[in-house]
């Protein structure tokens, strides 16, 4: 396939310009720096190749990294790991990787989601490129909790929804570079969203995750800045009582409808107070956009949620 790469953004690191007796060194000792949990192991004495190119989108990051035959291990650490889940797509060569007991191999062109809450593997075959898109964890499994168990798959690129995916990252990783940052985070919220087209759930995952569970999420993902929306209102659109649709996603996700709503409203203000498409926007404003009517009240569940108030959130960030 055609080799996307990040073009005209300059290298965070590139072994290129390093002697080739450091070249081994400096990847082990600076990658984890960008990916703090990540261990560099058997690398050639004397690596050929290696680039890591990097831009941010929106609350996320998308990320070009070229490297020779490695192995790759990553443990997050306590209280800091699980911040974001990232599609990864092989560009050349080849890689094994493995995490919670699943293991796959990507050639050119394949794809596979990757959980960074959790341990998991590389193993880096040949000389490999491959970009991915790290997509923050909440917005990920707020829109698609049963993604939490596809990490390590590759998809199914026979399927229409996962070759639009495909395509969809590769054009991302061309023309990111010469997109505003504003329209860098509405592409992030778009490619969370085009998952669900690419690894809707079947087989044994149907059993996490039905139909109805994933058609009452989205529409509550439509009508999440309505703040007459109502768990009545979204039983009705899927044509079932407020009690039995309360009984499918309390087995699906251990919350009710309304609770739901909730969390996703607080969530996705979360995520709006630090996107800078929104820097101009006052907390008020956010908050009566993601369906809150009362700023007060608002604040009062933001810290209660977060541990911290809107406006401290937007000043100090998720961390």
């Amino acid at each position: 396939m055609e080799t996307p790469i990040l073009p005209h953004m300059p290298a965070l690191l590139d072994l290129s310009t390093v002697d080739a007796d450091r070249r081994a060194g400096l990847w082990a000792g600076s990658a984890p720096s960008f990916f703090p949990g990540l261990s560099i192991h058997d690398m050639p004495a004397e690596a050929p190749v290696g680039q890591i190119q990097s831009i941010t989108m929106g609350g996320g990051s998308l990320w070009s990294v070229l490297s020779a035959p490695v192995q790759v291990t990553y443990s997050p650490a306590m209280g800091e790991g699980g911040a974001s889940i990232s599609l990864l797509m092989q560009i050349d060569g080849a890689m094994v990787i493995g995490q919670n007991h699943r293991a796959c191999r990507l050639s050119p062109g394949d794809m596979c989601l990757i959980d960074e809450r959790f341990p998991f593997h590389l193993h880096g075959e040949t000389l490999s490129r491959i970009v991915f898109l790290r997509m923050p964890r909440s917005a990920v499994l707020g829109r698609h909790p049963y993604l939490e168990h596809c990490s390590a798959q590759a998809l199914d690129l026979d399927d229409p929804g996962a070759q639009l995916l495909r395509d969809t990252l590769v054009r991302t990783v061309q023309t990111a570079p010469d997109l505003r940052e504003e329209q860098r985070g509405s592409v992030l919220a778009a490619m969370v969203h085009l998952l669900g087209a690419a690894m809707a759930p079947r087989g044994e995952a149907r059993d996490e995750a039905n139909w109805r569970v994933r058609a009452a999420l989205a529409f509550i993902e439509t009508q999440l800045g309505d703040a007459d929306l109502t768990a009545e209102q979204v039983a009705t659109a899927q044509g079932v009582s407020r009690r039995r649709l309360d009984q499918v996603l309390r087995r699906s996700l251990g919350r009710s409808v309304t609770a739901h709503i909730w969390a996703r409203r607080l969530e996705q203000a979360a995520a709006d107070l630090t996107d800078p498409r929104y820097q101009g926007q006052a907390v008020s404003q956010i908050a009566f956009a993601n369906g809150f009517e009362d700023a007060a009240h608002f604040s009062r569940a933001f810290k209660g949620r977060f541990g911290r108030t809107p406006r401290d959130w937007r000043i100090g960030g998720a961390h």
